[in-house]
C-alpha cells in the first residue's frame, strides 16, 4: 500500500514539473528564436532497461525496486522556426542547424536570436547584452551603412569589418538553458564545429518554434495526470486511515 503511495507522489511531482517547462515554453511563443523544450516521463520498464544498460548480462545487478514516473531532464526542440522578413538591417536569421556565438559574463554562450543592437561602445549585442562573436572576438560597428552577407560577413559602407561567427553542434546534444535565449552545451567535450550549412538571412527574424496547440494539449493531459495521481493519494491516505482505526482495533 505504502508502494502505491509513493508512486502517486512521484506522478505528481513528474506532472508539476513537465508542467513548469511547458508554460515556460507557452511565456516564450513570441519570443525571436526561441527554442521549445520536449519533456517526457521514465515509467518502471525503461528506468529497468535503462539500468540494465540495454544487455542481456543476467550478472548485472538492478538495485532495489523503484516503482516511480520520473520526469526525466527536457530536450531542446532545435527544429527551424518561421522567418519573418522586418527590413531593419539590425535583424539577422539563421537559416539552418547553426547558432551564434556570444560573450557574456559567464563566459560563452549560444543563442539563434538575431535582433541585433549596438551598445554603447559600439559592440553588436543581442539578447540582455551580451557580445556577437565574430571571427577576431567581439564584433565592433562604429556606423555607417550595415549589409550581412549569407554567411556572415559584415560590411559598413561597403568596407568588411568582421565575419560573425556561428557554429553547428553533433547531432543528440543536450543543452542547458542559462536565461535570455542562451545555452550552452551540457557536454563541453564535444565542442561544436565551424557552422556549414546555415546562411544568415539579413532583414528577417526567426520566430519560436513553440507549437502552441500541441503544447494546449500537453498541458490538458498533465492536469489530467495530475489530478489522477491527487485521487489516488487520496485513496491510499483513506485506506491507511482504516488499516489503522478499524482493522488493527483489537476485537477482544
Amino acid at each position: 500500500m505504502n508502494r502505491g503511495f509513493y508512486t502517486a507522489i512521484s506522478g505528481v511531482m513528474s506532472s508539476v514539473r513537465r508542467m513548469e517547462v511547458a508554460i515556460n515554453d507557452l511565456a516564450n511563443a513570441q519570443t525571436p528564436g526561441y527554442r521549445a523544450e520536449r519533456t517526457a516521463s521514465a515509467s518502471f520498464s525503461e528506468q529497468l532497461v535503462g539500468q540494465l544498460g540495454g544487455g542481456n548480462d543476467s550478472s548485472v545487478r538492478l538495485g532495489p525496486l523503484v516503482l516511480v514516473n520520473a520526469a526525466e531532464a527536457p530536450e531542446l526542440d532545435l527544429r527551424q522556426g518561421p522567418l519573418s522578413g522586418t527590413g531593419r538591417s539590425l535583424d539577422v536569421a539563421l537559416d539552418g542547424p547553426g547558432f551564434f556565438v556570444v560573450d557574456t559574463p559567464r563566459g560563452t554562450a549560444y543563442t539563434r536570436d538575431g535582433g541585433m543592437s549596438v551598445d554603447a561602445q559600439g559592440n553588436l549585442t543581442v539578447g540582455e547584452g551580451s557580445r556577437l562573436m565574430g571571427e577576431n572576438g567581439p564584433i565592433q560597428f562604429n556606423g555607417g551603412e550595415l549589409a550581412i552577407g549569407a554567411d556572415g560577413t559584415i560590411f559598413s559602407d561597403g568596407a568588411p569589418v568582421d565575419r560573425l561567427r556561428m557554429v553547428e553542434f553533433t547531432t543528440g546534444q543536450h543543452f542547458q538553458k542559462l536565461g535570455a535565449n542562451l545555452v550552452v552545451p551540457v557536454n563541453s567535450t564535444q565542442p561544436p564545429a565551424d557552422a556549414t550549412s546555415t546562411n544568415v538571412l539579413q532583414g528577417f527574424i526567426e520566430g519560436s518554434n513553440v507549437d502552441v496547440t500541441t503544447t494546449m494539449t500537453n498541458m490538458l493531459e498533465l492536469q489530467r495526470a495530475y489530478s489522477a495521481n491527487t485521487r489516488m493519494i487520496q485513496f491510499h491516505d483513506q485506506m491507511l486511515t482504516r488499516a489503522v482505526n478499524d482493522i488493527a482495533r483489537p476485537t477482544g
